[in-house]
């Protein structure tokens, strides 16, 4: 299509600052889904013997809502940036960590519940465990495909400034989004035919430790990350697009985690 000056413009975009503030809302109710279950937990009886798995499903769910209650607000504050600068692309894969670390943990604490109530359907929820990290790491890799477009505001430097991005036009950031969610779904891949071989280790209380504050790191480095990626550029300096380390490192992580709850759900 061409504009009134004659020039070529690119049709069909996205503005991740509106994204992220409609998702923030979404994702801070899903969060606060856990508390309930949370507390039914510590007042419910339970089965003899099942200290460790509860102990496991009370620690994913808190993983879960400081994920979420993290990321709603990581993702908040990007809705509320004026401009569509190069840096919120890479913010908003960082803040997607917490994110998906919380769906990934809130769907495994369902099958740590199923092992403890419905031992013969936990199958079937570590199954769905693993396909919402596959959708997380699918949907962390968006922010890839939507970054061709931010940037300087000025056409004429924008294209100056691209030829030193790594994304440089909407043709390889499609092409890179592609590649982002193949390497990182690989990890969830791997997961989902270990446990339908019916390989996984048993966990003891420091597994259980382990699993746990693996979530908690995850979720505060990408949260931490994301909010150190908002800044703004400097009068004299260039603005910081996204970096290809970044894009494969922040839904690898996430991908990599569910791996690891997979392994080791009972």
């Amino acid at each position: 299509m061409r504009n009134s000056s004659g020039a070529t413009t690119a049709e069909g975009r996205y503005d991740i600052r509106k994204g992220a503030a409609a998702y923030a809302p979404i994702v801070g109710a899903f969060g606060a889904l856990a508390i309930p279950t949370v507390t039914v937990l510590f007042t419910s009886n339970k089965p003899k013997g099942s200290e460790t798995l509860v102990a496991l499903a009370c620690g994913l769910l808190v993983v879960a809502t400081i994920g979420s209650l993290t990321g709603s607000i990581g993702l908040a504050a990007i809705g509320a940036e004026r401009d569509q600068t190069a840096n919120l692309p890479p913010a908003v894969m960082y803040t997607g960590v917490p994110v998906a670390i919380s769906i990934v943990s809130i769907l495994a604490s369902f099958e740590v519940l199923a092992a403890i109530y419905l031992k013969d359907q936990k199958g079937l929820f570590a199954i769905t465990t693993g396909m919402g990290g596959l959708a997380a790491t699918y949907f962390s890799s968006f922010a890839v495909a939507d970054s061709w477009q931010s940037g300087p505001s000025d056409a004429d430097l924008k294209s100056e400034w691209a030829d030193g991005q790594w994304i440089k036009n909407k043709e390889i950031a499609y092409r890179k989004a592609g590649h982002v969610a193949a390497v990182s779904s690989a990890p969830v891949i791997l997961g989902l035919v270990l446990r339908l071989c019916d390989v996984h280790w048993s966990l003891t209380s420091t597994g259980v430790n382990w699993i746990v504050g693996s979530g908690l790191v995850l979720s505060m480095a990408g949260t931490f990350a994301g909010v150190q990626r908002t800044k703004h550029a400097m009068y004299d300096s260039e603005q910081r697009g996204i970096n290809d380390w970044e894009a494969y490192l922040t839904p690898t992580a996430v991908g990599l985690y569910a791996l690891a709850v997979l392994v080791f759900l009972p």
